[in-house]
């Protein structure tokens, strides 16, 4: 006789939940899985918090610096965030807000957040009240005062600076202090603009954009620049200090025709202590030191419009705009011009010259 043997039944133990009773083959931290979801705090909000916000440029105060925003809604979720502490043991956790305006400095949000504890997937509501507290910043406090660490002079090299070289000037301090500023410099601002017999100064807010401005100025418009810097005072102990910076643009600027080294030129740009040139003779490139001597004649400003009459092989006649006789002169390397077109002149005490175009 065979006899079959069969396996033991296993039976899943079960056991008595100790909050309510309730039989469960599922525990989560000694209790059954509602009561362990009804006794676990996911999220834990403070019912007030309170933002500092400057109520000239917006920026607000937050771990110990002021942070500039351009959405109120980016400071709340910042907050929400900072202020809001989770379970150690939540996972995965999902974040996300609702703001109700109860007036101009006061927010109702209600939070929701989800996330995963021992396996199982909990969710969570808050409410908590937004107070805004109007504070000015430490870089409007400043620019309200007019401090400044550096002053960025304008000035020309034998000459009076034009007004259209300052209004560019400012517009590359101003462009680059703004590029400093959204990167973390708050004191990347002009605090003052002064206009002086010999030129204009704008007073800064910190040393190092006061630098870049000076810098950004010379790459464009030429010149040079000297830097030099005082003692200020002291602050903890430290000692403070202010910069100078001097910008001199060069003395001749594109467009003006001068007589340098017996050749009239039309001046391209100076960068390096050089002036950099076309002749009007001939059409060639010269370059010159700023130290050599040299007389303003005119500038493109004051080109007139003529007729070229002919063009022979290294020789052009022209119209005398003043007089209307046939003038000879050599062909400069730059005219392309043909016969019978309308040309730019410039009458120059050193004689009739072509512009290029």
């Amino acid at each position: 006789m065979v006899t079959h043997s069969h396996p033991a039944r296993t039976r899943t133990r079960t056991l008595f939940c100790p909050e309510c009773g309730r039989e469960t083959t599922e525990f989560h931290g000694n209790r059954c899985r509602d009561c362990f979801i009804k006794s676990f705090s996911l999220i834990d909000c403070p019912p007030v918090i309170k933002i500092h916000v400057c109520p000239v440029c917006g920026a607000y105060f937050a771990a110990g610096k002021w942070i500039q925003v351009s959405d109120m809604k980016e400071v709340l979720f910042s907050e929400l965030s900072r202020s809001i502490t989770l379970h150690p043991d939540a996972s995965d956790a999902k974040l996300d807000f609702s703001e109700e305006e109860i007036d101009q400095s006061r927010y109702m949000v209600h939070i929701t957040v989800g996330a995963v504890v021992d396996g199982l997937d909990i969710s969570a509501t808050a409410d908590t009240e937004i107070r805004i507290i109007k504070e000015t910043c430490d870089a409007c406090s400043r620019i309200a005062g007019g401090y400044y660490a550096g002053i960025l002079q304008l000035r020309a090299d034998h000459r009076h600076i034009r007004e259209q070289e300052v209004e560019r000037c400012i517009e590359l301090t101003d462009h680059l202090l703004k590029n400093l500023f959204d990167k973390g410099d708050r004191f990347a601002f002009v605090s003052k603009i002064e206009e002086l017999k010999e030129g204009v100064d704008l007073y800064v807010g910190s040393i190092t954009s006061c630098k870049q401005a000076c810098n950004a100025i010379i790459r464009e418009l030429g010149g040079t620049s000297t830097i030099s810097s005082s003692l200020a005072g002291k602050k903890d102990g430290e000692n403070l200090y202010r910069v100078t910076c001097a910008v001199r643009l060069p003395a001749f600027v594109r467009g003006d025709v001068i007589a340098v080294q017996d050749r009239v030129v039309e001046v391209t740009r100076q960068q390096d202590k050089q002036i950099h040139a076309i002749d009007l003779s001939d059409g060639s490139n010269a370059s010159f030191g700023t130290d050599a001597p040299a007389v303003k004649l005119g500038s493109r400003n004051d080109a007139v419009s003529s007729v070229l009459v002919a063009i022979e092989e290294d020789t052009v006649q022209v119209l005398d705009p003043e007089t209307y006789k046939t003038v000879l002169l050599k062909k400069p390397a730059f005219l392309h011009a043909k016969a019978g077109s309308d040309i730019s002149m410039i009458v120059t005490a050193k004689g009739l010259f072509l512009l290029p175009e």
